[in-house]
């Protein structure tokens, strides 16, 4: 099967998890779905590496209506790197 033509949000070199079925939730449900998730993929599935991951999440009001990321201070939006701090040094074989 030719995958260069597909379209949608499954890659075929990565792995999705599909929330779209809880609705709209609060956003401490939804990080404790996300952290069941990686448990059961690392203790079932046996994996315990991600690299260039992504996470996409649709923000909304209590009602489902859409809302805007605003900047602390000031304007707005879409995309922000991670706050996690790891070494550079941890992603080398010393």
């Amino acid at each position: 099967m030719d995958t260069s033509k597909r379209s949608g949000p499954f890659e075929p070199n990565g792995f999705t998890i599909s929330y779209k079925n809880l609705g709209t939730i609060h956003i401490d449900e939804f990080r404790q779905a996300l952290l069941e998730d990686i448990r059961i993929l690392k203790e079932d599935y046996g994996l315990h590496y991600v690299k260039g991951s992504r996470l996409k999440l649709y923000f909304t009001n209590e009602y489902g209506e859409p809302v805007r990321v605003r900047k602390p201070g000031c304007g707005h939006t879409h995309f922000i790197d991670t706050h996690h701090y790891r070494p550079s040094c941890k992603d080398y074989d010393l």
